[in-house]
């Protein structure tokens, strides 16, 4: 039986977007520090090494509140859990 996924999006950020906007911060607010934003420049890395990191924790903040929320739940602990703070009591399972 296929089970519907529903994509829960909290942050809506992504390696793309986390990029655009460290360039855009960095050509705001330091033009005359640093202005090389060729891809093989070591600024570019540590640029793209940040959004990485963004990107891997936009991931996990998402899959927290998806798993906060009972209709979005999919790790079976959590929705036992979710269902025992509205007062759900399953039966034993043999």
């Amino acid at each position: 039986m296929e089970q519907n996924k529903k994509d829960v999006r909290y942050l809506n950020k992504d390696f793309g977007q986390f990029r655009a906007n460290l360039i855009e911060f960095a050509k705001n607010y330091f033009p005359n520090t640093y202005n090389d934003f060729n891809e093989s420049s070591p600024g570019t890395m540590i640029i793209e090494m940040a959004s990485y990191v963004g990107d891997v924790l936009s991931y996990y903040t998402d899959n927290q509140l998806k798993e906060s929320l009972l209709p979005y739940a999919s790790y079976s602990p959590n929705v036992l859990t979710l269902a025992a703070t509205l007062g759900y009591k399953p039966k034993q399972l043999s």
